[in-house]
């Protein structure tokens, strides 16, 4: 089974506990696998990749797949350069939009 989560807008501080609870209620379920839609996110800071970090350390542990798609623009930029798309999975290389 595959759980679909898409996250939109800016990802801060200030939103990421919002993230958070998303990507905690789609893993309750302990699907097979999560697929995180980021094509509408217009930006990500350090706090939002903490808080994709934090869900794919929790997919981990349970056995479920955590896809990143739709990465593109400035949140494809960020992981290249943190060197995270070597840790997520991303799903292709279209932007997904």
């Amino acid at each position: 089974m595959t759980t679909e989560v898409s996250i939109e807008g800016r990802v801060t501080v200030d939103s990421s506990p919002d993230m958070r609870r998303t990507l905690s209620s789609a893993l309750r379920s302990k699907p097979s696998t999560v697929r995180v839609n980021l094509a509408k996110v217009s930006y990500i800071d350090s706090s939002g990749l903490a808080t994709l970090l934090e869900a794919m350390r929790n997919a981990r542990k349970q056995n479920t797949r955590l896809i990143l798609a739709g990465v593109q623009g400035q949140t494809r930029y960020f992981l290249e350069i943190t060197r995270l798309d070597q840790v997520f999975e991303i799903d292709g290389e279209e932007t997904g939009a």
